[in-house]
């Protein structure tokens, strides 16, 4: 038996190494061309350039605050640097790094969390920025073919052969983008070396349809997984002192505090900071020093106690970043969303959702897309529109007749294709499993445990349909149980009663509370347009759309310092109670992290 588990662990380790070179040898290909790739990316990467991490853009006092930019170049640094000293690819970590946060929407996690809600009473599934990010690269930008283009006319002698292999890995660049996502940190990145691209589409995918998917998976490469951790060894430090440059930290009495607290000089001083230092940079009110100290003391540790198949931190170390970040929570982040922002900016997104989905349904855009006619759509329509006797009754306006804003709209609708469409259909489907489970999970325990169902609510948000599927599904137990059908009842029963759900909706036989296929896709596309907007064409579109007055535009870009009462003002969104509430969970680590 000894021998047979020797022999077992020995062909493991063999094939772990084998795995290990054939992913490095890919990657050694694509850093042969990483100029090239990096051209590429950049030109998609707009949305990174002045939007802030943290605070909220528009309400941005300091020329200090770190944007996202300046926050994607020192992941990229540090990734880099990481890589290097453990034998990785250090150009393609640095790549990684550099474009990892280009699916962000407006309003940095606020605007893709107020997108989902949105959709939620749809059962239309989820937005998150890092699938938000591969998704469009992938299936928006073409980035494939266009970096093979690039590639082309910097090496014009390169072959065929040698194109095809660079093509077929280029989605490890991609799958670092989609596998970033360390808002719930792990004590552990473990690479996953038998990932293949179909598994990187099935978790782009999944993203779409089943919340929080988004982070649990795995990288394919050390580099990206080195990377997810280079993200939180980044961001944790300079949050806290974007909270003291903002004025988001506040004292009891509701006043300004500036400094660095007891509770932060704690956890600095456990890893390795003297307390001289932070006393001389509270006085001086310059803080960028502290960060960067705090940043090059998780970056040793990392180093320290990572290999290229397992990327971690000390447990020690690891303890004192998670009770960094928590604190940024408790003192800042949670002051970031004001109840104004809330009041308006989802009822706002979901009129432009509404608005532009009727478009898409108006102007057939899927019917375009499945016929690759998107290259003449606008003179097939004008001719059509020339000819009273030839309108359709969803054709009813000439293309001159919307605005520059609805036409944006368009143009970007027509960079899609019938496999951007697939995957729409298919997230979809995904979601609504996923969410008839969910209400019928809640359906359940609300009966058996003879919980009254309280509807669902928050500000700014309209759950009707939801709150009406599940009081059906409530009153559907009810009748099983007072029948005695609830006994017994298992994951065999809850499937079958899922399956029975979908069936009936996806076959359109289902209540008022759920819409056809055809319009939940054209409100995914509608949505997917407006995640793709930065802060300040979001901002822009909302005014231009009066959405927001002259007045609340100005009310909506108040600097936090001018906030005497902010305590008073705060919103926090359901969303972010949910991951704060896991990332508190994480922070005691439990056992030998091997």
């Amino acid at each position: 038996m000894k021998i047979k588990n020797s022999i077992k662990k020995f062909t493991g380790k063999l094939f772990d190494k084998t795995r290990g070179f054939k992913r490095a040898i890919d990657l050694k290909r694509l850093e042969n061309h990483a100029n090239e790739i990096d051209m590429v990316l950049t030109l998609y990467d707009r949305k990174s350039h002045d939007e802030t991490m943290m605070v909220k853009g528009f309400r941005r006092t300091s020329g200090e605050t770190i944007v996202r930019k300046t926050h994607a170049e020192d992941v990229a640094k540090i990734a880099r640097q990481m890589a290097e000293k453990l034998g990785m690819n250090g150009q393609i970590a640095e790549l990684m790094g550099r474009h990892h946060d280009l699916g962000h929407t407006f309003l940095g996690h606020s605007g893709e969390w107020w997108i989902t809600n949105i959709q939620e009473n749809d059962g239309l599934g989820n937005v998150c920025h890092n699938a938000v990010g591969a998704r469009e690269l992938v299936y928006t930008d073409h980035i494939y073919d266009k970096i093979l283009d690039k590639i082309k006319t910097y090496n014009p002698k390169i072959s065929q052969n040698e194109l095809d292999k660079i093509k077929n890995s280029l989605w490890l660049i991609v799958d670092g983008v989609l596998s970033h996502n360390g808002e719930t940190p792990q004590k552990q990145y473990i690479p996953d070396l038998e990932k293949t691209e179909e598994d990187f589409d099935s978790d782009m995918l999944r993203c779409y349809g089943i919340q929080g998917y988004d982070r649990k998976i795995q990288a394919a490469t050390p580099e990206a997984s080195l990377m997810r951790l280079a993200d939180q060894i980044v961001y944790t430090p300079f949050d806290m002192i974007d909270g003291l440059r903002e004025g988001l930290v506040r004292d009891e009495d509701g006043k300004i505090v500036d400094t660095l607290d007891d509770e932060y000089i704690d956890v600095l001083t456990e890893i390795g900071i003297d307390k001289t230092v932070i006393e001389k940079a509270n006085k001086d009110k310059d803080f960028t020093g502290i960060a960067e100290k705090v940043k090059d003391i998780f970056t040793k540790d990392a180093i320290m106690n990572s290999t290229k198949r397992v990327i971690t931190m000390s447990p020690e170390m690891l303890t004192c970043m998670n009770r960094l970040r928590n604190l940024n929570n408790q003192k800042a982040v949670n002051n970031v969303v004001l109840i104004e922002d809330q009041a308006t900016y989802p009822s706002a997104i979901r009129t432009l959702r509404d608005k532009y989905a009727k478009i898409f349904m108006n102007e057939n855009l899927d019917e375009v897309i499945k016929k690759e006619n998107q290259s003449n759509y606008w003179d097939t329509q004008k001719e059509a529109n020339s000819d009273e006797s030839s309108l359709s009754e969803t054709t009813q306006a000439e293309p001159e007749a919307y605005s520059e804003n609805d036409q944006r709209f368009i143009r970007y609708i027509l960079k899609s294709d019938s496999r951007d469409l697939q995957f729409t259909e298919d997230s979809i489907k995904i979601a609504l499993r996923e969410s008839i489970r969910e209400e019928l999970d809640i359906a359940r325990e609300h009966v058996l445990k003879q919980i009254p169902y309280k509807d669902k609510e928050e500000l700014g948000l309209d759950y009707t349909d939801k709150n009406a599927r599940i009081k059906s599904y409530i009153s559907y137990y009810i009748g099983q149980l007072n029948k005695g059908n609830m006994v017994g009842y298992n994951e065999e029963s809850r499937e079958a009663d899922m399956e029975k759900i979908y069936s009936s909706v996806a076959q359109g036989k289902s209540s008022s509370h759920y819409k056809d296929m055809r319009t939940r896709v054209a409100d995914v596309m509608a949505g997917k347009y407006i995640a793709s907007l930065n802060d300040s064409e979001f901002l822009k579109l909302l005014q231009e759309e009066q959405l927001v007055s002259p007045e609340q535009a100005q009310s909506l870009t108040r600097k936090y310092k001018d906030i005497e009462d902010l305590q008073d003002e705060v919103y926090v969104q359901s969303n972010w109670k949910s991951i704060v509430k896991a990332q508190e969970k994480s922070t005691q680590i439990q056992g030998e992290v091997k």
